[in-house]
C-alpha cells in the first residue's frame, strides 16, 4: 500500500488534539529554557552538568512534539519525509 493510500485512510484530526500537542510544545519549550537558565546560573559542573542533561532531555520532549504537530498538520508530507519515499540515488 502506497503512502498516499495511507494517508487518505487516516481518521480526520481532531482539533483538540492539535491544541494539546501545542500546549505540550509551548510548555516544553519554556522547560528547555529554565533548564538552560539555571545550567547557567550554577557554578559547579555537577550542577551544570545535571541541568544541561535535563534541557537537552526537554529539548528532545520539544523535538518530538513538533513531530506530532508535523503529523496532525500535514500528514502526507510527514510520511514522505519520515518514509523517504523518493528516489535516493541508489
Amino acid at each position: 500500500m502506497g503512502t498516499i493510500k495511507k494517508v487518505e485512510q487516516m481518521p480526520e484530526k481532531d482539533e483538540d488534539d492539535l491544541k494539546a500537542i501545542r500546549v505540550a510544545i509551548d510548555f516544553e519549550s519554556k522547560g528547555v529554557a529554565y533548564y538552560e537558565r539555571l545550567r547557567d546560573e550554577v557554578e559547579d559542573p555537577k550542577e551544570k552538568a545535571f541541568f544541561d542533561l535535563l534541557s537537552r532531555i526537554e529539548r528532545e520532549h520539544y523535538l518530538s512534539l513538533k513531530e506530532a504537530e508535523e503529523f496532525l498538520v500535514d500528514p502526507e508530507s510527514w510520511y514522505i519525509r519520515t518514509e523517504h519515499h523518493s528516489l535516493n540515488g541508489a
